[in-house]
């Protein structure tokens, strides 16, 4: 079973890093959130950002266009806070050494002319305690809030861009039940999917069910087992999701993306592509079952993931079995990260 780690402490150990400087190609500077901690973490690296968002931090788009060359901007770490710090100053860098935090490296280059990255301070936070933004805007919003206003920490070569909070593609609803199949949730939300994108739209359930791929063994990981118009008791009925990415694959662009975190999905709908996720039946807690192949989850549901809402905490779906919903962010996070199963049509 696998879960969102959130905690921001001993991150450095968990990506696998050090020093960056001998690195630094990129000029554009991700921002992240951690909505356990209320640190905000930034980073030019794409793959760091990947880990982060991986270990269940929240993307926040762009926080400003930097360069290749030009002044050190240093990292540190606080392990007793788990708290990071960004500074020009040497002097700075040196004496939080002294006092303890974990010196990291340059993280990135800064222009030495360009547009203001503020700086401010919260004496109240243990971890996030600094925050850094272009934005005058969102600079005096946290001044109004209480944060106290440090300056200029460095320049920067441009804006950043902020992401999406929302997403909404408004699948197509197939139900399964109605078409006859009783079992075929898995080719249901494939086909959602599929006609999102404006693929197989020549198909209906029943059709497209003729040209699933079955798995004579009964194994979920050659293709589905047993039939789908029937429950057979004693039999896992299901297909995993590398045999159907590869039978969706004939009709469109689509991609096993298991073990996508959350955060990665909202990716995925932030750019217009919908999600088969392999969750439980209302989201219930899972009862598990031992086959010769392995171990499945009796319960086992897939649908189609079309939408979420950051400012809700909510996923909308389109259910095969139950209709088009949304559904509350920890229920919905709790039951897709027992496998992470999922699978995108791009």
């Amino acid at each position: 079973m696998k879960k969102i780690f959130w905690s921001c402490f001993a991150l450095t150990a968990f990506i696998g890093i050090a020093v960056f400087a001998q690195e630094n190609q990129a000029a554009t500077l991700y921002r992240l959130y951690n909505t356990n901690s209320s640190e905000h973490f930034y980073t030019i690296h794409n793959e760091e950002k990947t880990n982060l968002m991986r270990s269940g931090w929240r993307y926040e788009g762009t926080g400003w266009q930097t360069t290749d060359t030009g002044q050190s901007v240093y990292r540190l770490y606080n392990e007793n806070a788990g708290d990071h710090h960004y500074t020009l100053s040497e002097t700075e860098k040196n004496d939080l050494i002294s006092k303890g935090w974990k010196d990291e490296g340059i993280s990135w280059y800064t222009p030495e002319s360009g547009i203001n990255v503020y700086r401010l301070y919260n004496k109240n936070a243990k971890a996030g305690a600094h925050h850094y933004t272009t934005s005058v805007t969102e600079r005096d919003n946290l001044i109004h809030a209480g944060w106290q206003n440090e300056g200029v920490s460095w320049k920067a070569t441009g804006e950043g861009t902020t992401v999406s909070d929302s997403a909404s593609l408004n699948a197509p609803y197939i139900n399964q039940n109605s078409a006859g199949y009783p079992m075929g949730c898995e080719a249901a939300a494939l086909l959602q999917a599929l006609q999102t994108k404006g693929q197989a739209n020549n198909y209906n359930l029943r059709s497209f069910i003729d040209e699933m791929p079955l798995a004579a063994n009964g194994n979920p990981n050659d293709g589905f087992g047993g039939r789908p118009d029937q429950i057979l008791n004693g039999t896992y009925q299901s297909i995993y999701p590398k045999p159907l990415a590869a039978w969706g694959s004939r009709y469109g662009n689509v991609e096993n993306i298991s073990d996508y975190s959350p955060e990665e999905l909202k990716e995925e709908l932030r750019g217009g592509n919908p999600v088969v996720v392999f969750v439980t039946l209302d989201f219930a807690a899972p009862r598990y079952g031992n086959y010769w192949w392995g171990t499945g989850i009796n319960n086992a549901h897939v649908m189609t993931l079309d939408g979420f809402d950051n400012h809700t905490n909510r996923y909308h779906v389109s259910d095969p079995n139950a209709g088009q919903y949304w559904v509350e962010g920890h229920a919905f996070e709790a039951s897709y990260n027992l496998t992470r199963y999922a699978v995108v049509v791009r």
